[in-house]
């Protein structure tokens, strides 16, 4: 397993779709942080996963 903390930052400067409608963009600088989980298996990535904080990037996006 290879584990990696990171960050994933952007502009919200785009309108969002989501399963309630369509967020309008505001501009909001954002700094989501994250962890990845890389599962190999003789050289193969066998399974990924990625875990956001969806409450820290919505809070920067003004969403919240």
């Amino acid at each position: 397993m290879v584990a990696v903390e990171l960050s994933i930052q952007g502009t919200f400067s785009g309108p969002l779709e989501t399963p309630t409608g369509t967020i309008q963009p505001t501009g909001a600088k954002v700094d989501g942080p994250c962890a990845d989980f890389w599962y190999l298996r003789d050289g193969k990535i066998e399974r990924f996963d990625c875990y956001m904080m969806l409450d820290t990037l919505r809070a920067q996006m003004g969403l919240s």
